[in-house]
């Protein structure tokens, strides 16, 4: 019985394991499927071009489905585990998970972005709408960055901890959390 096939019924630790519900799951796969087999028509496992022959999934793999590959890269993502960890969860030795790990982030990630879904890497990439029932809250975590050389700019980037400068996730969220609040009460009035 496979990973997927074993918390499929579990819905709680499904999401605890992927980050996705079961449905988001069910309604990501096709777009994931899709663009996996597009990929594996033309390359290897290694990433190499494929020759002569075409691909097929095996049924003696670690992996034998595409529900299976999508729940592999999803909760490695989730977990962030080593790869000798994630190897002896899904069965398989920590080079074949390195493999299996360099080819299906990034056709996630292809995936993702081709249903514009990709997380935001800067709030300059985000606009929210006043008018919308979703609220939104940014993770204030730190970046490391190069340390300047000049030590006015230094000065500016200096975290307040000793050891690395970094550089934190920031925007004016006073102006995001006032035009919220006033859009509630305004609702509340009506």
């Amino acid at each position: 019985m496979s990973k997927y096939q074993e918390y499929q019924a579990k819905p709680t630790e499904f999401l605890a394991l992927t980050g996705y519900t079961h449905q988001e799951f069910e309604a990501l796969l096709p777009h994931f499927r899709e663009r996996y087999y597009q990929w594996m028509a033309r390359h290897r496992l290694d990433g190499q071009e494929r020759g002569q022959r075409k691909y097929s999934d095996y049924q003696n793999s670690p992996l034998p489905t595409a529900e299976d590959k999508l729940f592999f890269i999803l909760s490695y993502l989730k977990s962030n585990n080593l790869q000798m960890v994630q190897g002896a969860l899904f069965g398989m030795s920590q080079p074949k998970a390195n493999l299996w790990i360099h080819c299906l982030h990034p056709i996630l990630n292809q995936t993702l972005a081709d249903l514009g879904e990709l997380p935001a890497r800067e709030m300059a990439e985000l606009t929210f709408d006043e008018n919308a029932d979703k609220l939104f809250f940014h993770d204030g975590s730190e970046r490391p960055i190069l340390r300047p050389s000049d030590p006015a700019e230094q000065q500016a980037y200096y975290s307040g901890k000793k050891t690395a400068h970094g550089q934190k996730q920031r925007f004016d969220q006073s102006a995001l959390q006032d035009s919220l609040l006033n859009r509630d009460r305004r609702r509340q009035k009506a």
